[in-house]
C-alpha cells in the first residue's frame, strides 16, 4: 500500500472562519448601535428645531404688534409726546419750508 494521504488539519481553518464571523457580528452591532446613537441625536435636533422655529414665529408676530401705527402712538403718547397737527416740511431744491415751524402747543 502506497503512503497513507496526509489531510492538513482543519481546525485552524474553522477557526479562522468563526473568528472571520466574530468580527462581522461585532462590526455590525458596533454600526448599529451608532447609527442609532446618530438617529437619536437627529430626532433631538429636529425637536430643537421645532421649538426655535415656533419661538421666531412667536417673536415675530409680536415684533408685528408692537410696530402697528396704533401701538406706536399708544407708547409715544405714553412718554409725554403729543402729535403734530401742523408738520413743517423742508424743500431740497429751493431750502425752503412749508408749514409751521413751532411745535403744537408750545407758548413762547
Amino acid at each position: 500500500m502506497p503512503d497513507a494521504v496526509t489531510r492538513p488539519a482543519r481546525t485552524p481553518f474553522v477557526v479562522l472562519v468563526l473568528l472571520v464571523l466574530a468580527a462581522g457580528l461585532v462590526g455590525l452591532l458596533l454600526l448599529n448601535t451608532s447609527l442609532q446613537q446618530g438617529s437619536f441625536h437627529l430626532a433631538e435636533l429636529e425637536r430643537s428645531t421645532t421649538e426655535l422655529r415656533d419661538r421666531q414665529q412667536a417673536l415675530a408676530r409680536e415684533v408685528a404688534l408692537l410696530e402697528a401705527p396704533g401701538s406706536l402712538a399708544r407708547r409715544a403718547m405714553s412718554l409725554g409726546m403729543i402729535p403734530d397737527t401742523s408738520p413743517a416740511y423742508l424743500r431740497l431744491p429751493e431750502g425752503s419750508v412749508t408749514g409751521d415751524l413751532e411745535p403744537a402747543g408750545s407758548s413762547p
